[in-house]
């Protein structure tokens, strides 16, 4: 199976090479295939979560091939608004890399750590010069495609609850046993390597679905369509045990609600209500991922014991906001006080709290939960200060990006507050649980994600092909595109 496995990476990172604007989707494609594969193989080693990655890099070889601009520096506006602290925080992040290659002399650590950083850099800027080149549609068609191929490959959630036996299903190594007053229920991961990367994707298909489908003549059938999607998603989430899918849907759709009310509707007082959803629903996500001891365990699948299983995890569900204030504190000061008191205020280097890296020897600490606590434990206080400002600072560069489409381009300003929903929704994600986002193929959908929305700005300032009698493509130009961007963002 082994040679099998990399025989199929060989081909299709080959084609990716070949067709680099067919790589995201390919990377799609490995990322559903490589679960199954390492199930599949024997003693199901951790370096088939780096196959969707060898795919990405197969397509940006072809794009640097190709000619392809590939620095941020190509990016509109990038140097002017967000360089200087963008390059502190690199900065700072090689020195961490050195240091923990000098502290705990494992160059697969400090990989790892380097790849959880700067994975959705190329990614960023590989996709922008993607959306210059295929346009809006070329985004919509390559969310259309994530959607409808990793759905079919998330239904595999249902399969595994209803007893399927199969080897490609059920989390890779000890089953995850959810714990929910005096019962316990299992995880179901499907067809991918763990329950968290399955609620991961059930999230993402709800948002993609609602940036596609949003502006639809909505009839009856697509309503019911809608409806019976959304009980899908909400079934297959609570069945892989991370109630905290539902809370990150409902935190996109506050946040793009919100910026269509501020932006096009011009009603502060509604947007700010949607706002303030987004920031209970954010507390609803601290709250229900706190590290609460007895919450989950892991047990041999053959000591999975559990009692009316539906019953449990319906009664669980309907308690997502339940259990709240006791735990925001745990993955907010409580980590950042403990890493500096544990590794001191330049923290203890990359890779120490990252996901994966206890493979290859690295002690898993509390403290990389959340993300201000990992941020602390690996890049010293320095550096979280510095991610701080960057963070700061993009926010400004996205808002200015979003009242010039807002003003000039309503329906590209449509898909850049999708994506920006998207974004924050998993900036909260991650701000309280890391684990998910130590995954290669989601820190490239990140990045994908955030490359096509600064492209939005400039898409809508290209000329536009419209057909012609002849059969012939002519086009309308839309204005003076880099004179006018830079102004609104330089």
């Amino acid at each position: 199976m082994i040679e099998l496995s990399f025989l199929t990476l060989f081909v299709i990172s080959l084609l990716a090479m070949a067709k680099w604007r067919l790589g995201f989707a390919l990377c799609v494609l490995m990322a559903v295939l490589q679960g199954p594969l390492r199930k599949l193989s024997p003693d199901q080693p951790v370096y088939f979560v780096m196959f969707a990655g060898v795919v990405f890099m197969a397509a940006l070889i072809g794009a640097t091939l190709k000619k392809v601009p590939l620095l941020p520096g190509s990016i509109v506006g990038w140097k002017k608004s967000v360089g200087l602290p963008f390059a502190l925080f690199l900065g700072i992040v090689f020195i961490q890399a050195m240091h923990s290659l000098i502290t705990l002399q494992s160059p697969v650590i400090t990989g790892i750590g380097l790849l959880s950083y700067l994975a959705p850099i190329p990614a960023i800027v590989l996709s922008y010069q993607f959306a210059l080149r295929q346009g809006t549609e070329g985004i919509r068609r390559w969310m259309r495609f994530y959607v409808i191929v990793v759905t079919l490959a998330i239904s595999t959630v249902y399969l595994e609850y209803l007893g399927f036996g199969w080897k490609i299903l059920g989390q890779i190594g000890r089953d995850m046993m959810i714990s929910y007053g005096q019962n316990q229920y299992k995880g179901n991961a499907g067809v991918f390597r763990a329950t968290e990367i399955a609620a991961w994707h059930a999230a993402t298909i709800a948002c993609f679905s609602f940036i596609l489908f949003w502006g639809k003549r909505f009839t009856l059938s697509r309503i019911i369509m809608a409806l019976l999607f959304i009980a899908f998603l909400v079934g297959l989430g609570a069945l892989t045990g991370r109630r905290k899918m539902i809370i990150q849907i409902m935190i996109f759709l506050s946040t793009y609600i919100g910026l269509i009310t501020w932006f096009r509707r011009g009603n502060g007082k509604l947007a700010v209500l949607a706002f303030i959803v987004g920031i209970v629903g954010y507390i609803g996500v601290a709250g229900w991922w706190a590290p609460d001891p007895g919450d989950k365990n892991y047990v041999a699948p053959s000591e999975v014991v559990v009692s009316d299983e539906t019953n449990i995890i319906s009664e669980r569900t309907q308690t997502v906001f339940a259990d709240v204030p006791l735990r925001i504190k745990k993955l907010g000061v409580e980590p950042v006080a403990w890493a500096i008191e544990e590794h001191g205020w330049f923290g203890a280097g990359l890779g120490v709290g990252s996901q994966g890296a206890q493979h290859f020897g690295a002690k898993s600490s509390g403290a990389a939960e959340g993300g201000l606590g990992k941020f602390t434990l690996e890049l010293g206080v320095p550096g979280l200060l510095v991610f701080l400002w960057l963070f700061v600072v993009f926010m400004r560069y996205i808002w200015k990006q979003l009242a010039f489409l807002a003003h000039n381009a309503p329906a590209h300003a449509n898909l850049a507050y999708g994506l920006v929903a998207f974004m924050l929704a998993n900036v909260a994600a991650f701000a309280v649980a890391t684990q998910a986002y130590g995954d290669v193929f989601i820190l490239l959908t990140l990045g994908l994600s955030l490359g096509f929305l600064l492209a939005l700005p400039s898409l809508s300032q290209m000329p536009m092909k419209v057909p012609q009698k002849n059969g012939h493509a002519g086009q309308i130009k839309n204005g003076n595109h880099r004179a006018y961007v830079h102004k609104r963002y330089d």
